[in-house]
């Protein structure tokens, strides 16, 4: 007795392939629309980043602001992040620190008095990453001098927070609510903030319009 051949169901198989076919097309259109969406709300958010840092540049903080040093021991810089004292009076003291952690830069670190004060109160702390080793063992990374000092307002990076113990230890009276100025340093300049406004609206108009010429 011939074996029966069993039959096979074509248009089961052919539902089945469509269906996958189909699943397949939505994952995909959903991916891409997933990403879609991502893409643009990262381009708002360095929308919105590069406009506000241009609007504080011009009218906020980041706008550099001068100060006499009378008026930092009066009133204060209150929130200004970006100053220039015009009569900052250095001593010629620093100490200097390696980062604990790898890879980042030593800093020293000095105390700031205003021009007319010999008490060991300092106004503000500065610091800087820039300078040449040499000056370390030559002690003259800081000279004694009174004049201008700018930069931006930031605190010691956490890995050199031992220095502030350092000037401590050689007598210093330095407060916890002591301002630290980043010297030699300043905001990004308008114009990159500009151009990051720029290109974040020029992508997120690019892939919205391809996406709608798509779907047209």
């Amino acid at each position: 007795m011939a074996k029966e051949t069993p039959k096979i169901n074509y248009f089961s198989a052919a539902q089945r392939c469509i269906g996958a076919v189909g699943l397949t097309l939505f994952l995909n259109a959903s991916f891409a629309m997933i990403v879609r969406i991502v893409i643009v709300l990262v381009c708002v958010v360095f929308f919105i980043n590069g406009c506000n840092s241009l609007i504080s540049q011009f009218f906020g903080t980041h706008k550099l602001r001068a100060y006499t040093m009378q008026e930092v021991a009066g009133p204060g810089i209150g929130d200004a992040d970006y100053i220039r004292l015009e009569d900052a009076r250095q001593n010629g003291t620093f100490v200097y620190q390696d980062a604990e952690e790898k890879g980042a830069p030593p800093i020293i670190l000095y105390p700031v008095f205003a021009p007319d004060t010999a008490k060991k109160e300092p106004l503000l702390l500065a610091w800087t990453a820039d300078f040449h080793h040499p000056c370390v063992e030559a002690g003259d990374c800081i000279t004694a001098q009174v004049g201008p000092l700018s930069g931006v307002i930031r605190p010691i990076p956490d890995q050199n927070l031992k220095a502030v113990d350092l000037l401590k230890a050689k007598g210093y009276d330095i407060p916890s609510h002591l301002p630290v100025i980043n010297t030699g340093e300043a905001p990004v300049a308008w114009y990159w903030n500009a151009l990051m406004m720029l290109g974040a609206a020029l992508i997120a108009f690019a892939i919205e319009a391809a996406y709608h010429r798509r779907a047209a």
